[in-house]
């Protein structure tokens, strides 16, 4: 990795020719998409999907903190103190909606209402407020909480589902570039065959061993060589400035693309695979736990079925008791036990619609986001298990096809040899040999189309597998 970004720091512009084959520095497809998921903005704002999770996480949890506050009023006039409140508490949110309060107030002054008159010394309680009716199964606090721990796990999910689709497309020209870059190096060398034919041609023209027309013949043949030579230096070049796209520094800068660094032509190792169709059949009963996509759908179902939870507490009344223990300091013993003495505060709270017509229609309509989001889980699964085994189709024809082209090519170059000797002998015409080696090199560069396709197929087949970022 340091030396690739060394090469980056002393690369050239694009518009210089590519280095001869002695000086070229290969990137492999594993430096290249280690660059990717490191230093790509995309890849560095997927990262940042936990960090907000976790915030999320913290904000929910902010819920159950515990809350200490004091309130202090008071009023003169004239000299004369009307009223002083003063007020202290602190208040512990614990499960299940109950709600913990302790506090010590004071009161005094000339003009007190009666009902909130203290001891001399103030009075302190300790109580409790217990929701019997709505919110006690389940209330807001515990949602949000809940919602947060999903959207911490849905953070994971859809880091991996943008990686999934940045690789993707970060393979897909990487392979390009890389056929481009056969393309090239084919074309490079027919130029060179084709200058030393003409050389050869003319020379043995000049001497009278061939005839004129032969000169002309290798010419044309050079110069349609130097043409196609031109055109794919243009798509490998135009190919590379693609793939540098993709590839950003550390310090989140664009990295300067060297036309000296060249990709790893793809090799035929691929054809020595057994590729398993029971495997397939496994790989798509999983699908749902392995596929960020569905993996963000099914959390998708757990985050509406406790937003329906919540919605199934408002059809319930509400019953809220308080009860609060008072003592002049914090002494809440008696005879008859803390609970029983006559030293409390008490309070009954009830409510409830008498047709419940909102809490109907919410509960109605989180339902049908749920069977929504069910049907699509549905359709995304079939899509998804489809395209793998479509891809596993493509993979099994791709791999049969080069099999048989490569042997078409071992044949298209027997007959090019054999073509050339009896040129060599004077039994064959120079207009054979250029057509021979013509369907000689469409054969290796179709060859090298071939194996873009099967590498091609394979990354869309990890894509839809949801294993193309999972192995970063």
């Amino acid at each position: 990795m340091r030396r690739l970004l060394f090469w980056v720091l002393l690369s050239v512009t694009f518009l210089n020719a590519p280095a001869n084959p002695d000086s070229v520095k290969v990137i492999s497809v594993e430096e290249y998409m280690a660059v990717v998921s490191r230093y790509h903005p995309v890849a560095r704002q997927a990262d940042l999907l936990p960090q907000q999770a976790r915030a999320e996480l913290r904000i929910a949890r902010g819920g159950f903190d515990p809350l200490l506050y004091s309130d202090y009023n008071s009023k003169t006039f004239d000299g004369t103190n009307y009223y002083s409140y003063f007020e202290s508490a602190v208040k512990i949110p614990v499960w299940y909606g109950v709600e913990v309060k302790a506090g010590y107030d004071f009161a005094y002054g000339n003009y007190i209402n009666s009902e909130s008159k203290l001891p001399a010394g103030g009075l302190g309680y300790l109580g409790v407020n217990v929701p019997l009716g709505a919110n006690l199964v389940f209330d807001k606090k515990r949602a949000a909480l809940k919602q947060a721990k999903l959207f911490q796990q849905a953070s994971q999910q859809e880091r991996l589902s943008q990686l999934n689709d940045l690789l993707l497309d970060a393979l897909k020209y990487y392979y390009e570039w890389s056929y481009y870059y056969q393309e090239y190096s084919v074309y490079r060398e027919a130029v060179k065959v084709a200058e030393q034919r003409f050389e050869a041609t003319r020379r043995t023209a000049e001497l009278g061993d061939r005839p004129a027309i032969d000169t002309m013949e290798a010419l044309t043949q050079l110069q349609s060589r130097q043409l196609q030579l031109v055109e794919s230096r243009m798509r490998y070049l135009n190919a590379g400035l693609e793939v540098s796209n993709y590839l950003w520094l550390e310090n989140g800068e664009p990295f300067p693309f060297d036309t000296t660094v060249v990709p790893v032509i793809a090799d035929t190792s691929f054809l020595s695979k057994a590729l398993n169709l029971g495997g397939l059949e496994e790989l798509c009963a999983g699908l749902r736990t392995i596929n960020p996509n569905l993996a963000l759908y099914s959390l998708k179902l757990k985050q509406l079925d406790v937003e329906r939870r919540l919605k199934i507490e408002n059809l319930k009344p509400t019953l809220n008791v308080q009860y609060n223990l008072l003592s002049r300091r914090f002494s809440f013993e008696s005879p008859a036990g803390p609970i029983f003495n006559n030293a409390y505060k008490f309070g009954l709270q009830f409510a409830m619609p008498l047709s419940f017509t909102q809490a109907r229609g919410d509960l109605k309509l989180v339902k049908l986001k749920i069977e929504q989001a069910d049907y699509m889980l549905d359709l995304k699964t079939q899509q998804l298990s489809n395209k793998l085994r479509s891809s596993f189709n493509e993979l099994l024809a791709l791999q049969q096809q080069t099999k048989l082209y490569l042997r078409s090519v071992d044949g298209f170059k027997a007959l090019l040899d054999g073509e050339q000797k009896r040129f060599e002998n004077g039994e064959s015409s120079l207009f054979l040999v250029n057509a021979r080696e013509t369907r000689y090199i469409d054969a290796r560069i179709k060859t090298a189309e071939l194996l873009t396709k099967y590498y091609k197929a394979e990354a869309g087949y990890k894509w839809a597998a949801g294993s193309v970022a999972a192995t970063q």
